[in-house]
C-alpha cells in the first residue's frame, strides 16, 4: 500500500539532500595541498637566505642582496601575465608538472651558480615556474572544490601557508650556520622533488578553449591577464600585500631598534598558529553567511595589528602585533580567493585567481621602494603609522568594491527545474 507524503515531508526531504556536505577532503584535494605546503616552503627558506647568500658570496651591497631575493617575486609577476590565460590553454596537469619539475632543477642550480648575474638571472627564472606552477594548482582547486564548500575548501588549502612563514625562515638559518648554504638549496630540492611527484599522480580538473586556434588561444588580450570581475577584490590584496610587506622587510629593523629583536622572531611563529586556527574556522563562516562576515572583521583585526607595531609600547605588543596578524591578514588571502573564484565561470577562474596573484606581487614586490623612503625620513613609526592608515583605507575600499553588494550566502542552491538542462560554463573533463 503506497503511503501518502504530505508536502512537509517532501519539503523536509529536500532539505536533508539539499544539507548533505559534498565530500572535500578528496586524495586530489589533499595532494594540491601538499604542493602548495612544499612551494611556500622552499620560498620561504630561500628568501630568508638568499640575501645573506648573496652577500657572503658575492660580495653584493645591501640594494643589489635585497634585490637577489626580490628577484623571484619579479619572475613570478612576469609569469602570471601570461599563466591566467596560458594554463587552461597548454593545459593545467602538463603546466605543473612542467613548473614543478622547473622549481626542483632551479633549486638545485643554485649550488653550481658562479657569479651575481647567474644568481640573478637564475631567481628570476625560478620565480617563473612558481608564478605559473602557482596559477594552475589554484584554478585547479577551485575546480576539485565542491563549490558549495568553496570558502571552507580555500581555507583548508591555504593552511598550507600557514606553518611555511615560521618553518622557511628557521630552515635556512639553522641549515646555512650549520651545514652551509649547499645544504639549504639540497633541502629545497628535496621539498620541491616532493611537490614534483605529488604533482604526477595528483589528478587535475581541465578546462580548453573548444573551437578556437592555437594562436587564438595564446594570443593575449587584456581581459586574458586582468579578469575584470576579479580585478576589484584583487585590489584589496593588492592594498593589504604592500602592508604586510613593511611587516616582512622591516620589522627585524625596527624590533632591533627597539631593543626587542626576541619579539620580531616570537612575532612569526604566533603569526602561523593564529593564521592556522582561524583558516579551521573562518571558511566554513564564509560559506554560510557570506564574504562580510569574513572579510569585515578580518580587516578590522588587521588595523589593530598594524597599529600595535605602530605603537610599540613593549615586547608584548609586537607579539600580539604578531597574532592578530595571522587571524586578520591570515584570514584575508583565501576568503578574497574564495569571493573571486564565487563570482567566476569556470574557464575564467584561472585568470581570475592570476588577478589575484598579480596584484599581491605588485604590492609585495614594489613596496619596499616608497616604504623604504618613509622609513629614512620619519623613522620605522610613522612608516608603520602610515601602513594602518592605508589598512583603514583598505577597510573602506572593500566595502566600495564588494562589500555593499555582498549578499547572504550558504543558502542551499536548488537545482534546475524538471525537463531543464543546468548551465553550462565551459567544458572540463578530467584527466
Amino acid at each position: 500500500m503506497a503511503q501518502d507524503t504530505s508536502p512537509n515531508d517532501q519539503g523536509a526531504e529536500e532539505s536533508r539532500r539539499g544539507s548533505h556536505k559534498e565530500k572535500l577532503f578528496t586524495r586530489d584535494f589533499l595532494f594540491a595541498t601538499l604542493i602548495n605546503l612544499m612551494m611556500t616552503t622552499g620560498f620561504f627558506t630561500l628568501v630568508t637566505g638568499m640575501a645573506v647568500y648573496a652577500a657572503s658570496e658575492f660580495g653584493a651591497g645591501e640594494t643589489a642582496a635585497g634585490f637577489a631575493a626580490s628577484a623571484f617575486v619579479v619572475g613570478a609577476l612576469f609569469a602570471r601575465i601570461f599563466a591566467g590565460k596560458w594554463v587552461n590553454t597548454l593545459g593545467r596537469r602538463g603546466t605543473l608538472i612542467l613548473c614543478m619539475l622547473l622549481y626542483t632543477l632551479a633549486s638545485l642550480a643554485y649550488i653550481w651558480v658562479n657569479s651575481f648575474e647567474l644568481l640573478i638571472a637564475l631567481r628570476f627564472l625560478h620565480g617563473i615556474g612558481l608564478g605559473f606552477g602557482q596559477t594552475a594548482l589554484t584554478a585547479a582547486v577551485f575546480d576539485i572544490i565542491p563549490k558549495s564548500r568553496r570558502g571552507e575548501g580555500s581555507g583548508y588549502y591555504l593552511l598550507a601557508n600557514a606553518l611555511p612563514p615560521a618553518l622557511g625562515p628557521l630552515l635556512a638559518i639553522q641549515l646555512s650556520e650549520a651545514y652551509g648554504f649547499e645544504t639549504m638549496f639540497v633541502a629545497v630540492t628535496a621539498m620541491s622533488g616532493a611537490a614534483l611527484l605529488f604533482a604526477v599522480f595528483m589528478r587535475v580538473p581541465e578546462v580548453k578553449p573548444v573551437g578556437a586556434s592555437m594562436r587564438q588561444r595564446l594570443m593575449l588580450r587584456p581581459r586574458d591577464i586582468i579578469e575584470p570581475r576579479a580585478f576589484s577584490i584583487a585590489l584589496v590584496a593588492m592594498f593589504v600585500g604592500i602592508v604586510f610587506a613593511s611587516v616582512m622587510t622591516f620589522l627585524n629593523g625596527y624590533a632591533r631598534s627597539l631593543g626587542m629583536l626576541d619579539a620580531a622572531s616570537i612575532y612569526f611563529l604566533v603569526y602561523s598558529v593564529c593564521m592556522l586556527a582561524t583558516r579551521l574556522v573562518t571558511g566554513r563562516i564564509q560559506d554560510r553567511f557570506g564574504d562580510n562576515w569574513v572579510l569585515y572583521p578580518a580587516i578590522t583585526v588587521f588595523i589593530g595589528s598594524m597599529g600595535l607595531l605602530a605603537w610599540a609600547p613593549g615586547q608584548w605588543a609586537i607579539i600580539a602585533s604578531g597574532a592578530l596578524a595571522g587571524a586578520g591578514f591570515g584570514s584575508m588571502l583565501p576568503a578574497l580567493q574564495a569571493a573571486i573564484a564565487n563570482r567566476l565561470p569556470t574557464p575564467r577562474i584561472s585568470i581570475g585567481i592570476s588577478t589575484n596573484f598579480i596584484m599581491m606581487d605588485i604590492g609585495f614586490g614594489f613596496a619596499p621602494l616608497f616604504l623604504g623612503p618613509l622609513v629614512e625620513a620619519g623613522g620605522y613609526q610613522v612608516m608603520y603609522t602610515g601602513c594602518t592608515i592605508m589598512v583603514v583605507l583598505t577597510l573602506l575600499i572593500y566595502w566600495w568594491v564588494h562589500g555593499r553588494h555582498d549578499v547572504r550566502q550558504g543558502v542551499p542552491r536548488r537545482g534546475p527545474k524538471k525537463g531543464q538542462e543546468p548551465p553550462r560554463t565551459g567544458t572540463m573533463p578530467t584527466v
